[in-house]
């Protein structure tokens, strides 16, 4: 615990002093298509997380498990760094970076995936070394990414993150793993250190550098728990993911089949900007400040991100649950996104909707 706080006040700290800094490569504009905010604001929360961790790794009983994570981490960070400074790094370099790093993790923490509860898949994983590494690596890309997809609003990829070390975090201490339970709590202090710079205001944002990054820590974690202990279910870590992943599959789908454009493409149909712009927006007539209409948005999605963590921490070590909660979120999501689209909100949603905004 002790370690966790260290974490957090670094963390915290460095927030701090960016908001402070005036370095113009580092402040995010509203230029771009999915920008959702009217200020000014330090894309460099990733650096402070960053930094948190190595130090509080380096001083602590666990320093060679630690910097062998961070090392690993390092390309999928730098390369989102490099688009936070230059805004010039294409999707296609980052998630090569992110490919990168998943290589490396599964070399040097031997954490390529051994088994995915599937027969076919699993008699290749455990008998093609070469096949276990790629389909880490590309895994670990694919989380990389979705957490980088759904950083759109003040507190969203940085809420949903903490939910998912959260229940990391749970279920390591359930099984006894020490180090796992450490490195979980080290990260929920570093990412709230940050969060309380992002949400509501919205003073320090993750950039790419810090949504890369924990979407690939959080990758890394589930596939660490479920290669260390085989209680426990692989759809566990999935599930508890799946959000963000389905998220970055659905919009590569529909950007795909339904606009005939590119899958990396970014637009402002994810489900978190129709919910700002056809609920959020139009119920506020003006009542709140930009930062703060921002912010409104993401505690919708944290209950999304809550329907697929509550099953997953319930019944982490069941798999045919597990694949059924993964199914039912899927039609629910494909429900839920249909009816906001033909501007039908759900009774509920809408319900809560003006609960939140009062």
């Amino acid at each position: 615990m002790f370690y966790a706080v260290l974490s957090f006040f670094i963390s915290f700290a460095l927030c701090f002093l960016l908001t402070k800094l005036r370095v113009d490569s580092l402040i995010d504009r509203r230029n771009g298509i999915q920008k959702f905010h009217t200020w000014e604001a330090r894309r460099a929360g990733g650096i402070a997380i960053f930094i948190s961790l190595s130090i509080t790794c380096f001083f602590s009983e666990y320093t060679k498990e630690g910097l062998l994570i961070l090392i690993s981490a390092l390309p999928v960070f730098l390369g989102g760094l490099m688009e936070d400074i230059t805004k010039r790094i294409s999707p296609k370099i980052r998630l090569a970076f992110a490919f990168l790093s998943g290589i490396i993790a599964s070399i040097i923490l031997e954490a390529n995936l051994q088994r995915v509860d599937i027969f076919f898949v699993d008699f290749l994983l455990e008998n093609y070394l070469l096949f276990s590494i790629l389909f880490t690596a590309f895994a670990l890309a694919g989380v990389s990414n979705a957490i980088n997809i759904i950083d759109g609003f003040n507190g969203l990829a940085a809420g949903v993150v903490i939910i998912v070390f959260l229940s990391y975090s749970y279920v390591s201490y359930t099984v006894g793993d020490e180090f796992l339970l450490f490195l979980n709590l080290v990260l929920l202090g570093s990412i709230i250190g940050f969060f309380l710079w992002n949400f509501p205001r919205g003073l320090v944002f993750l950039g790419d550098s810090g949504a890369y990054i924990l979407g690939f820590l959080a990758g890394l974690v589930g596939v660490l728990l479920v290669n260390r202990h085989t209680e426990i279910s692989a759809w566990f870590p999935f599930t508890l993911l799946f959000y963000p992943i389905w998220e970055t599959l659905f919009s590569a789908l529909r950007r795909k089949i339904v606009h005939g454009s590119e899958p990396t493409e970014p637009d402002i149909r994810h489900l978190h900007s129709l919910i700002y712009r056809r609920l959020i927006k139009p119920s506020l007539r003006k009542k709140y400040s930009p930062e703060m209409e921002n912010s409104l948005t993401s505690p919708y999605l944290w209950l999304m991100q809550l329907l697929c963590t509550v099953p997953a921490v319930l019944f982490w070590d069941n798999t045919l649950l597990l694949i059924l909660t993964c199914i039912s979120f899927v039609f629910l999501y494909i429900w839920l996104y249909g009816s906001i689209v033909k501007f039908k909100a759900p009774f509920l949603l809408r319900i809560l909707m003006r609960v939140w905004i009062k």
